[in-house]
């Protein structure tokens, strides 16, 4: 998806940026006071042996905060906000393993289709208390939104985005709405004016990222999402863009893809980006023309030159899409689609065909399977892949 300018969600002027950051091309914003250099899992590494070395010693003092208070030595009142503390070293434990995970590749993803506005409703009920000990004035405006995305990873992301956006003594502005042209969710989290007395930013110096903010980076990348983030002396603002969204068309469940005008013509879409799939062909050229194409669109690709070598790496680690040679079809490649299909309905598939003018395009819990051209396939591919994938939903 292409960079764009950040519109704060009241309409109010846009934020003057002191420093920025983006992970559409970071390297172009320039180190900004903070810096813009990001860890990776090496750096990682650090600070989840140090999360690993603090869990034994955090047990241990939730342990004993609760003995204080079963024997009266402490009340409940005293004893919370050791707890909180113990509550807050305990998530930063948490976020510091997740990051060398996340950094390392060692996070499996699923893309399933998430209601983003209920995640985040759920997530603004829960973080409500912290809120309110922070002195933060909490707004939101959310609006139904769907995305097609790991649960999981979503979830930890926006309590991520949610707790460095929260800044103590400040109204926070919380929004999720969907856009157009092309159709994506905007989530955006806007903390501005002082609402108590004493709450105004101090001059900016120098200091390092705060954990939570690494952890957005790092999710926001895992799940193919578009981070922005504007900050000046008065304001912050965090948007996220996720490309692929759910729309409902005529009563199925249909992801919307940024097609454009020309529905078999226009550019590869970023709506799969993250997704894996595999090639079943033993054509060089052939393999390395739907690798590009389909690199091009943010996926996963893995190929193999044979239907016996498919079944065996999909008993490895099940692909979310198959693109088959018609060459190479055969009966080991039917009873594969078979399994695949019995265990998902509707399981994408497209077969590259050579026949002149082919296009054939498969419907709903329908036997065929979607053909493209071989001579067409730049522009024919990425849509198909892209429908199949809707019908999938």
């Amino acid at each position: 998806m292409k960079h764009r300018p950040i519109i704060p969600a009241d309409g109010a002027a846009q934020v003057s940026a002191d420093s920025r950051y983006s992970n559409t091309n970071p390297a172009a914003l320039g180190p900004g006071p903070e810096g813009t250099v990001v860890p990776r899992a090496n750096e990682y590494t650090v600070a989840a042996a140090m999360a690993a070395q603090l869990a034994d010693p955090l047990r241990t003092m939730q342990r004993a905060i609760v003995a204080f208070v079963g024997s009266g030595k402490l009340t409940q009142l005293q004893a919370q906000p050791i707890s909180d503390a113990i509550e807050m070293a305990h998530r930063t434990a948490q976020q510091a393993e997740l990051l060398e995970q996340l950094a390392a590749g060692r996070v499996r993803h699923v893309h399933e289709q998430v209601a983003l506005d209920k995640v985040v409703q759920h997530a603004l009920d829960e973080w409500a208390h912290w809120l309110r000990q922070r002195g933060v004035e909490l707004q939101r405006s959310i609006r139904p939104v769907a995305v097609v995305a790991d649960p999981d990873l979503v979830n930890t992301l926006v309590d991520a985005a949610l707790e460095w956006s929260a800044e103590p003594g400040r109204r926070l502005m919380v929004s999720l709405e969907m856009k157009n042209w092309p159709a994506h969710a905007v989530l955006r989290f806007k903390s501005n004016q002082t609402v108590t007395a004493g709450a105004r930013r101090a001059a900016r110096e120098y200091h390092p990222e705060k954990l939570c903010w690494h952890l957005v980076t790092e999710l926001a990348t895992a799940i193919g999402a578009t981070l922005d983030r504007v900050e000046s002396a008065e304001e912050s603002l965090v948007m996220i863009e996720f490309p692929r969204t759910v729309r409902q068309l005529e009563g199925l469940t249909a992801m919307e893809m940024d097609f454009g005008d020309e529905a078999w013509t226009g550019a590869p879409s970023k709506a799969l980006s993250g997704y894996r799939l595999l090639v079943i062909t033993g054509d060089p050229r052939l393999s390395e023309d739907v690798k590009r194409i389909c690199k091009g669109m943010g996926m996963v690709v893995d190929s193999v030159p044979s239907t016996q070598m498919a079944v065996r790496f999909s008993e490895l680690e099940k692909p979310e899409l198959i693109v088959i040679d018609e060459k190479y079809r055969d009966q080991q490649f039917n009873e594969l689609r078979e399994d695949l299909l019995r265990m998902q309905p509707n399981f994408p598939f497209v077969e590259i065909a050579y026949d002149a003018n082919t296009l054939l395009v498969s419907g709903w819990m329908g036997e065929s399977m979607t053909r493209v051209n071989r001579d067409e396939l730049a522009t024919q591919l990425p849509q198909a892949l892209a429908l199949e994938v809707a019908k999938a939903l």
